[in-house]
């Protein structure tokens, strides 16, 4: 459709004064950088979190460096914004830095799709001579189809929750995307403009984002290949090519920080001053394992992963737009359409196939995505405007609007409304998740002004909130009280332990299978589990007791840390007991609230087959509450099982089967699932995550769950198995998903264990990733190995934490624990099966 065609519409009625669009031009970015702001501001965590994000808030502020790559834009940007907004605590003012940062984002996502649509073809009107189609922008100013695409393209990205998650607390991976951003806002000026001094401003952003993390170069090719495509001479103007050369320098000069500050740092590497040590940590030679994980055959399975992620962070009609957009742009502004393509696929290509901080990388190529979407808003816009009536349209000042315009911009505009709705009911905001602060005060409580000497065995995770809290307010823990050991892969945990136990109290902030299987005792206490060799001939319950269990195990107490939970929440239960001789059955306890019972399996237990004699062993259990279990006041009640035995129920000294410990209040939950999910949902694992869905795929067959019919399958050949998860409540821990072919004898015989959608997509990084109603497609490749014999398998299917290894049990209908792990169904593998 030529641009120009006339329309049935007089020129005096589409005229507007030429200031309007000046004003508006300059005015709305400003507001929709300001209603970002507000919006990630008021959501923002209050406070240090674990792991990551305290680090982004301690380092700036000593002058640190951080972990490979070390961020040393970020750090200086940092240091900055914690000097010049003294708005309360270092570790709040550094997430509000993340706020204004994600505010950015959304309005160059703005300011981009507002390049293209000014710089759509040649012939641009002056805004006094608007004597073309309604629908086209002028020179210097908007359309209104132009201000609603523009309006979402920013509203749709500033609603996804992957941007919205990393908006609300301290990360270096918002700047990444903000110099993403930024990065396609300059090159559409100056392409659009044709002055090079918007060039000069992007080879000057280049090079500080090349100071700032390796993935910001990503884009480099699809940059390349845009400023040749725009001009193709370029590469014969000397002048302009020592220009971009020059500017790209001046923004490498934040490199220097690392060999002026690293010989005297407080915190991070001091060798950067050597060429090996500076290569080695801006490279992070160390990570290099994690790129590149997947292969051509596993190509299909991340390509779902895209789309189930692409799912979650825009609406069906956004994403639609999305294509119409990239069409849009191949044909009316090529040279956009190779930049904007290229960008993405390269972005794509790169993290869906990366392992490390897949969801941060991300942001990248889904702000691009968004600009995408709203240029195919904007192409709609205009067909609006083409095959409507202005005459018949609604006057707005001094301007008639047709009312399929207005049609259209009701039909569209809500969308990311709707999105951003769906997320605050899901619990998105981190303004109270206040867990890393209870952590800190925990400790201090705990061990400050105690004397004992003792030490604190940690991860990174829960180091960097204590970290924070010291290097910014000077609240440290004096050496005679505790000191703390970051334990990694130079000193795993079993062999900290050894190093400090015999000299001191340890003490570690969370459980680790890996010491309990190297003969320790884990004693849980005030929140964190002591370290003991056994036998552990003392341990001092808060509920004292004195139970038998069929005259051999000695119940001598009990902690229950709080009398009060809610529906859908476990209730903790730590118990005491010791046995005077050796049992030779597997007996484990199980617990009633009301008529709900918890039996709970043997995973990751100190089995009775393994205490020794005399010794008190200190076991947590945790009673799954059901979400539709009435609120009141429940008694809570102990008893005992013969696992080995075939006894379901052991005889108490009290006379009965069980005995009842405390009353406990049932509170209304927070949020309850629909009664279709979890009546209609293959499994409920831990109240947490429901299995909604599962499909196994053949050489030639496919099953769905629960199959009867055994699925046939090759050896050395692969089953596909696509599981579609759903989040019940917000996730307590970052769980592992487990897929096993197991035998008869329930041997494993192949299997998978990883973090959902391929390392993609944690339920719990820092803090919960995975939102309330979030639904997961998760496709697995599950190989068999060449020699696997002929016969009948089973596949089954569960999740387990990812630090503590114990299974998360699944809950029956009825609120009772049904195991942990789900038989999806039978596979009969044959040598000369299906090709």
């Amino acid at each position: 459709m030529p641009l120009r065609d006339s329309v049935n519409t007089p020129s005096s009625d589409l005229r507007r004064p030429q200031t309007w669009g000046r004003q508006l031009s300059s005015f709305l970015p400003f507001l929709v950088f300001i209603a970002a702001f507000i919006l990630y501001s008021l959501t923002t965590a209050p406070g240090t979190l674990f792991g990551d994000p305290s680090e982004y808030q301690f380092i700036p502020a000593i002058l640190g460096i951080a972990h490979p790559p070390g961020y040393a834009f970020y750090i200086v940007l940092a240091k900055v914004w914690q000097v010049l907004v003294p708005m309360g605590t270092v570790a709040f003012r550094t997430n509000l830095l993340s706020a204004a940062v994600g505010a950015w984002v959304v309005t160059g996502v703005f300011l981009v799709t507002r390049e293209i649509d000014l710089g759509d073809g040649e012939d641009r009107l002056p805004l006094g001579e608007m004597t073309g189609p309604p629908g086209r922008a002028p020179a210097d100013g908007w359309s209104y189809p132009s201000i609603l695409a523009s309006l979402l393209a920013a509203l749709a990205l500033a609603a996804a929750p992957n941007v919205w998650q990393h908006a609300i607390h301290a990360n270096a991976h918002i700047v990444s995307a903000a110099f993403a951003v930024t990065h396609l806002w300059l090159l559409t000026r100056w392409w659009r403009t044709e002055r090079d001094r918007w060039l000069g401003a992007f080879a000057v952003t280049l090079g500080l984002a090349v100071t700032h993390h390796p993935i910001t170069m990503i884009g480099i090719p699809a940059y390349a290949l845009f400023v040749v495509v725009v001009r193709p001479r370029i590469v014969l103007e000397r002048q302009t090519l020592l220009l971009v050369v020059a500017c790209i320098i001046l923004g490498l000069l934040p490199l220097l920080y690392y060999p002026l500050r690293s010989p005297r740092v407080d915190f991070g590497p001091t060798d950067m001053n050597t060429w090996d040590g500076f290569v080695r940590h801006t490279t992070a030679r160390g990570l290099r394992g994690n790129l590149f994980h997947f292969g051509l055959a596993d190509q299909p399975d991340r390509a779902l992963v895209f789309w189930s992620l692409l799912q979650l962070q825009f609406l069906l009609p956004v994403i639609l737009l999305m294509p119409l957009g990239a069409v849009t742009l191949v044909r009316r502004t090529p040279k956009v359409g190779v930049l904007m393509i290229a960008f993405v696929l390269a972005q794509l290509a790169f993290t869906l196939n990366t392992v490390q901080d897949v969801m941060a990388y991300l942001l990248l190529p889904f702000a691009a995505l968004a600009v995408l979407a709203g240029v195919g808003a904007l192409t709609l816009g205009r067909w609006a405007w083409w095959t409507a009536d202005a005459e018949g349209g609604l006057r707005i000042g001094d301007r008639r609007v047709p009312v399929m315009s207005l049609i259209l911009a009701l039909a569209v505009l809500p969308w990311p409304l709707v999105r951003a709705g769906q997320n605050i009911r899901a619990g998105i905001s981190l303004r109270s998740f206040t867990e890393a602060e209870v952590w800190v005060d925990a400790v201090h409580r705990r061990f400050a002004g105690k004397g004992e000497g003792a030490v604190l065995l940690s991860a990174w995770e829960h180091l960097t909130p204590l970290w924070v809290h010291a290097y910014t307010e000077g609240r440290t823990l004096d050496e005679d009280d505790l000191e703390l050991f970051y334990v990694s892969t130079a000193t795993p945990w079993v062999e900290a332990v050894w190093a400090h136990i015999e000299e001191r109290p340890v003490y570690l902030p969370d459980y680790r299978p890996s010491v309990r299987q190297a003969g320790f005792r884990l004693i849980p206490e005030d929140g964190l589990y002591r370290v003991e060799r056994p036998p552990v001939m003392e341990a001092s319950p808060s509920r004292p007791l004195d139970v038998w269990v069929d005259d051999q195990i000695h119940v001598v107490g009990y902690d229950l840390p709080q009398s009060e939970v809610r529906a859908g929440e476990p209730l903790i239960l730590v118990i005491y007991q010791s046995a005077p001789d050796l049992v030779e059955g597997i007996w484990m306890p199980f617990a009633q609230l009301g008529t709900v019972e918890d039996r709970w399996t043997t995973d990751s237990r100190l089995l009775t087959t393994e205490w020794e004699p005399g010794e008190v062993v200190v076991e947590p259990y945790e009673l799954l509450v059901p979400f539709d279990l009435p609120p009141g006041d429940y008694p809570l009640r102990l008893g005992y099982a013969d696992l080995t035995g075939g006894r379901r129920e052991l005889p108490l000294s009290t006379g009965g089967p069980t005995v009842t410990l405390d009353t406990v209040s049932v509170l209304p939950p927070d949020r309850r699932p629909s009664p279709a999910v979890l009546d209609g949902c293959l499994a409920n694992f831990d109240n947490q995550v429901a299995l909604m869905g599962a499909q196994v795929r053949g050489p030639r067959q496919s099953r769905l769950a629960f199959w009867e019919q055994p699925i046939l399958a090759r050896a050395g050949g692969a089953l596909h198995l696509t599981l579609r998860w759903r989040a019940l409540a917000s996730p307590r821990d970052s769980a592992t998903v487990f897929i096993h072919l197991i035998d008869a004898s329930d041997r494993l015989v192949a299997g998978w264990d990883y973090t959902p959608l391929g390392g993609s997509a944690p339920t719990y990084l820092w803090f919960p990733k995975w939102l309330v109603d979030q639904t997961y497609v998760d496709p697995y490749r599950l190989p068999l190995p060449d020699h696997l014999p002929p016969g009948d398998y089973w596949l089954q299917v569960g999740m387990y934490g990812m630090t503590s290894h114990r299974r998360l049990p699944l809950v029956s209908p009825s609120g009772d624990l049904a195991g942990d792990r789900v038989i999806l169904g039978p596979v009969r593998v044959d040598t000369q099966g299906e090709s």
